[in-house]
């Protein structure tokens, strides 16, 4: 069975960025809005059956104007957390389209290994953030076409920031060492945005399994399953608005984002995966330059390695740190 290309010729796939002339501005003048506003954050201690992990409740002003970011903050108590240089190392996570960050128990696995975890929800999605933005257009229900006329007022120029702001958040932890993002599909799109968009905030690995937001015109081409079908709804009724709104997208495209990135990478695909096709995730892959490794799951979809996949992250974090 193939959904895709076969693939040696996904080895090899590397397409032409779609990068603006001012792509670089862009980010620049975002990341220095977002560094320019406090975060504000409040961290309250939340009850949690573990004699080794202490779980906080955080929130923290998203970018922009009134959105709430909320998020929890799981750090291991002595003895049991690990240390380099005297800090621990932390694993900043980013949850799946339409989902939340869940309940602290779903990244307790690395917080007994003895790391801190700091798992955030993405705003408007289904968690306890809201979205406060004020959009300037009509979008179709879903966030994937909010803002979409414009790169600067869109909905992901937003969200990126926000997790962006998730670093932040951990770096002014006094406990906080070298820092590691990882997330799955939306998830692991956010992963490599902020890996490619906080270059000098400590950030020392990127673990992004099967990415969405990656490639979108070949996305959009071949996906069968998920929400990519936002945008072809949106363009039903809006059909000569597509080339702008594929300008818009390509600043927040995860291909483009890629050359970016100077941290190892530990990048995941499905072979049989019709959300987020896996010629999307070799695009990306394909254009980073900075240390990286790749795991194909040929016959696995948009669930990618799962737990087999966990014990190569698991991995990769300790090399990381050997």
């Amino acid at each position: 069975m193939i959904v895709d290309k076969p693939l040696a010729e996904l080895e090899q796939y590397c397409p032409a960025l779609t990068t603006a002339s001012d792509f670089d501005a862009f980010w620049a003048t975002t990341v220095a809005e977002s560094d320019g506003q406090p975060l504000n954050a409040s961290v309250e201690e939340y009850p949690f059956p573990s004699d080794r992990v202490t779980v906080y409740r955080v929130r923290y002003d998203g970018f922009g104007q009134n959105t709430r970011v909320a998020g929890w903050y799981l750090v291991p108590r002595e003895p049991y957390r690990i240390e380099v240089d005297g800090a621990t190392p932390t694993l900043v996570h980013y949850h799946g389209y339409s989902d939340s960050k869940g309940l602290p128990i779903r990244q307790m696995s690395w917080a007994l290994q003895g790391y801190c975890v700091f798992a955030v929800d993405t705003r408007g999605q289904n968690g306890e953030t809201p979205d406060n933005n004020v959009y300037n257009s009509g979008s179709i229900l879903g966030c994937m076409t909010k803002g979409i006329l414009d790169p600067a007022t869109y909905y992901y120029r937003y969200a990126y920031m926000d997790c962006v702001r998730a670093v932040d958040f951990v770096r002014s932890r006094a406990e906080t060492g070298p820092i590691i993002l990882a997330g799955g599909s939306q998830g692991g799109g956010l992963t490599i945005a902020v890996a490619a968009l906080a270059t000098d905030k400590g950030i020392v690995g990127a673990m992004p399994d099967v990415p969405y937001l990656c490639h979108f015109r070949r996305a959009i081409e071949i996906f069968t399953d998920g929400p990519y079908r936002e945008l072809v709804d949106f363009w039903k009724k809006h059909p000569y608005d597509v080339e702008q709104n594929y300008h818009t997208l390509s600043y927040f495209d995860g291909m483009n984002l890629a050359p970016r990135i100077k941290c190892p990478v530990l990048l995941s695909v499905g072979l049989l995966d019709t959300i987020c096709p896996p010629s999307t995730g070799f695009a990306v892959y394909n254009h980073l330059s900075c240390p990286k490794t790749l795991k194909v799951y040929p016959y696995n979809g948009h669930e990618g390695g799962s737990e087999y996949h966990e014990i190569e992250k698991w991995n990769f974090v300790r090399s990381l740190l050997a």
